[in-house]
């Protein structure tokens, strides 16, 4: 697991588990969507222990945190239903305009990554109802990261990614009007897979 924002107590992490250190941290939860690298089409509101992602017109947002641990989720629930993207980006992204590559893009065939000049990895999803809610984990606990995505808890197995690399943060793109609630981990994730933790804030800077 990458290192832990300094809010949390790192004396024994590995014996008292994430649900401990969740009741240690004071104040609101440090991970957020990044203050700059969004695009200006979207609306994005921070509260204490998630974030609202908002836009009528095509644009992405980064989580302001590198994807450092060994098994890392997040997940969005649809409060107004739209096209959107949830996934990962590195830091030569800059097209904040437009939408994260979809999986099902050419450039990822049987799973894994084939053009290594992408910069950024997502499920394309334009049939979610209101209250949907959508995951996405990335692992690196094999010899190849891979990025899993997940309808309600079902793990979609067409839309995995096998072999992404660098460093990355968790990202989304909205579009058509639609509204987004993130929960990073700062309230109890309905979905989260067993043996995967929240996103926690790395010492990497991005």
């Amino acid at each position: 697991m990458g290192a832990l924002c300094p809010c949390f107590s790192t004396s024994d992490p590995e014996s008292m588990g994430m649900e401990a250190l969740e009741d240690q941290r004071e104040g609101p939860y440090p991970v957020r969507l990044h203050k700059k690298r969004r695009s200006a089409n979207l609306k994005i509101g921070h509260h204490d222990n998630y974030d609202i992602v908002s836009g009528s017109f095509p644009g992405s947002a980064c989580c302001n945190t590198v994807l450092e641990q060994t098994r890392a989720y997040f997940e969005v629930t649809v409060l107004k239903e739209g096209v959107f993207c949830i996934g990962v980006a590195n830091k030569k992204f800059k097209e904040f305009d437009a939408f994260l590559t979809n999986a099902t893009d050419k450039t990822i065939k049987n799973r894994e990554v084939k053009d290594k000049s992408r910069n950024s990895w997502g499920y394309m999803c334009s049939e979610a109802k209101k209250d949907d809610v959508i995951g996405c984990s990335y692992d690196l606990n094999d010899v190849k990261s891979v990025l899993r995505f997940y309808k309600n808890g079902k793990r979609i197995r067409s839309a995995e990614v096998v072999g992404v690399t660098g460093d990355v943060t968790a990202a989304i793109s909205v579009s058509g009007d639609c509204e987004l609630k993130i929960n990073w981990g700062g309230e109890p994730q309905q979905h989260r897979p067993a043996k995967f933790e929240p996103v926690v804030a790395s010492m990497s800077v991005i």
